[in-house]
């Protein structure tokens, strides 16, 4: 996967960048504007964002379509979910990237990783405040 337009991030750069997407869309409820920033962070296309299921898809919270280039979130409670998102955004970075099979254990890493970064300012805020 390809690092962001600046070069190598730090450590502190990246978990910045994660605890604003979650922000962003569990928050601010803007998924649309947490995924152009993934797009532009990770220099990727956009794919597009329905809210549905595709046709034989049941009981999935979300999915990537890798031939429409498109994230399918089941409902709209769910498209303000960021681990939704961003777990179904990881298919398409690895599906740009030529990458396709063995990823559920990686796009649930990556989506997790967003989610303790945010946690763990949720955390330390309230260390602050007691």
């Amino acid at each position: 996967m390809s690092q962001s337009k600046s070069g190598p991030k730090d450590g502190f750069q990246e978990a910045e960048f994660q605890r604003t997407i979650v922000r962003l869309i569990a928050m601010e409820r803007k998924p649309e504007e947490a995924l152009d920033a993934l797009c532009s962070h990770y220099r990727v296309e956009r794919p597009a964002l329905r809210i549905g299921l595709p046709r034989g898809e049941k009981k999935a919270l979300g999915c990537y379509v890798h031939r429409e280039r498109t994230i399918y979130i089941s409902s709209e409670e769910y498209l303000f979910d960021p681990y939704v998102l961003i777990h179904e955004f990881y298919h398409h970075l690895r599906h740009v990237g030529g990458k396709h099979r063995g990823t559920e254990r990686h796009a649930r890493d990556f989506a997790l990783s967003f989610l303790r970064n945010a946690q763990g300012t949720a955390a330390s805020r309230s260390d602050v405040t007691c």
